[in-house]
């Protein structure tokens, strides 16, 4: 790995836990073991590195939602795979990380939205249709309304005026809600698959996933 890339992964690494606003060059700088004058080499100030951690983040997730809808055994299953992934990207996201991009560095946030709005969104219609054809989700669904509320409502539950007020997880906030949804498209024989994923990872051990949403860590 060279000096750019470990730049990226602790500024990333560091701001995701921490969230952004609090966390300084001088902080990364001094976690990498390296001058704050090597950091500005590569990087002319923090906008540019929050924006080049953005841009590494949402191209590793589109490579992963493409990675899943190849090996997904159908529509339910991808939805299960997708969720299992969001559910390990939370274990490492403080919400306040969130806030921090929206606030104080609205370019980068603005690419998480077209994210959102795009590229997100076309893979919950294509997840719906391809449930429908299966038989799995129920056919009188409108996709343009849930393809969209579905994308929503991830962000609005990172949302700060949302996370700040409960004493539950966000894992356990977006597990209910992911399983609410399915059970509002499915179909009967898509049921049965949503009561058999349910099982299989019911029978996994249980693996901390965040502090309740309330607390930002230390």
């Amino acid at each position: 790995m060279d000096v750019k890339e470990r730049i990226q992964e602790k500024a990333t690494e560091l701001f995701m836990r921490f969230g952004v606003k609090s966390i300084t060059m001088d902080e990364i700088a001094s976690q990498l073991g390296v001058s704050k004058k090597t950091i500005y080499q590569y990087f002319a100030d923090k906008e540019e590195l929050v924006q080049s951690m953005i841009d590494r983040k949402l191209q590793a997730s589109r490579e992963e939602c493409m990675r899943v809808v190849g090996s997904g055994e159908n529509a339910i299953h991808e939805e299960f795979l997708n969720q299992d992934n969001f559910l390990e990207h939370l274990r490492t996201l403080n919400p306040v990380a969130i806030h921090d991009m929206e606030k104080f560095h609205p370019e980068a946030f603005k690419k998480v939205n077209c994210h959102r709005h795009t590229f997100m969104r076309g893979i919950v219609e294509k997840n719906l249709q391809k449930g429908i054809a299966e038989g799995l989700y129920r056919p009188e669904i409108r996709i343009d309304i849930l393809s969209r509320a579905r994308v929503d409502a991830i962000h609005l539950n990172l949302h700060a005026d949302f996370y700040s007020e409960v004493s539950f997880s966000l894992a356990d906030l977006q597990q209910e809600l992911f399983i609410h949804y399915l059970y509002g498209i499915a179909s009967p024989e898509g049921n049965k698959l949503i009561h058999r994923y349910l099982k299989e990872r019911q029978q996994k051990p249980v693996v901390p996933v965040t502090p309740p949403i309330g607390q930002t860590g230390s």
